[in-house]
C-alpha cells in the first residue's frame, strides 16, 4: 500500500459535454497509450449530445424504430440511449495489474455507483437477471465494457437528470424503456452532475484502491491526437 491507503495511482479526465465519436477516438488512444505504459489507469467522465449506440450483442429489434442513426461500437452489451443529463464514466484499465478478473472489475463500477447514490440516500442494487444498477425495479445506470489485451475501455452511463423519454424507440438493453429512470426522478430534484462526478470518484478511489489525480485535457491534447490517427481534439 501507497501512503494514501490506495495502491494504485490513476488520473480522472473530466472532459465536459463532448460528441460520441471524439471521446471514442480518445479512449482508442488511452488504451494504445495505457498498453505503451505511457498513460495511468483512466477514468473519463463525459455527457453527450444524443446518440445511440449498438454493442456486439446488439438485436436489430431493439433499434429498428430508433430515430437517431445508430452508432454500432465493440463494448458488450446491446442497444443504450447517451444524452444531456446523463454521466458517462469511461474505464481504461490495465487488468493485468488488477488480477485480470472482469467480473471483479464489473462488480466495481456498480459498487462505486451503488455507494455514490447512497449519499444522495437512495438505495441501488446490482441487477440480478440484468446488468446494470437499479433501484427497485427501475434501472438508473448501464454498463457495457470492452476489453483489449487486458485494457478496458467503454464503461458505464448513469441517468441523473436525463430525459428518459429519449429511451422511447428503442428497447435499451433489450428492456422496456419505461424501465429506465433517473436520480432526478428518484429524489425529486435536479442533481449537480459535477457534485455527482466527484463523490463518484471519491468513491472509486476506495473501491479501486486508487487515487486518481485531475489530468488536463490540454496536456494529453498532443499525445491523444497522434494516437488516434489525427482525430482533433
Amino acid at each position: 500500500m501507497t501512503r494514501s491507503g490506495c495502491e494504485h495511482y490513476g488520473w480522472v479526465l473530466d472532459v465536459g459535454r463532448q460528441e460520441y465519436g471524439r471521446t471514442l477516438a480518445w479512449q482508442h488512444s488511452l488504451v494504445t497509450m495505457r498498453q505503451q505504459g505511457l498513460a495511468r489507469d483512466t477514468i473519463m467522465l463525459v455527457e453527450h449530445p444524443p446518440v445511440i449506440t449498438v454493442g456486439k450483442n446488439g438485436h436489430s429489434e431493439n433499434f429498428e424504430n430508433a430515430e437517431i442513426e445508430p452508432q454500432f461500437i465493440e463494448r458488450g452489451g446491446d442497444v443504450t440511449y447517451h444524452g444531456p443529463g446523463q454521466l458517462v464514466a469511461y474505464f481504461v484499465f490495465n487488468l493485468t495489474r488488477r488480477g485480470r478478473d472482469i467480473k471483479l472489475f464489473m462488480d466495481r463500477i456498480q459498487e462505486g455507483i451503488i455507494r455514490t447514490l447512497a449519499s444522495y440516500n437512495v438505495e441501488g442494487k446490482r441487477g440480478e437477471e440484468y446488468t446494470g444498477v437499479w433501484v427497485g425495479e427501475k434501472k438508473v445506470a448501464s454498463i457495457g465494457v470492452a476489453v483489449r489485451q487486458w485494457i478496458t475501455f467503454h464503461g458505464t452511463a448513469i441517468n441523473l437528470n436525463t430525459e428518459l423519454t429519449e429511451f422511447n424507440g428503442i428497447n435499451p438493453c433489450g428492456l422496456d424503456a419505461k424501465v429506465m429512470t433517473s436520480l432526478e426522478k428518484l429524489t425529486g430534484r435536479a442533481v449537480d452532475m459535477k457534485d455527482f462526478g466527484n463523490r463518484l470518484i471519491e468513491h472509486y478511489t476506495a473501491v479501486f484502491e486508487t487515487e486518481f489525480a485531475p489530468v488536463d485535457l490540454e496536456s494529453l491534447a498532443e499525445a491523444l491526437e497522434s494516437q488516434a490517427g489525427g482525430y482533433g481534439v
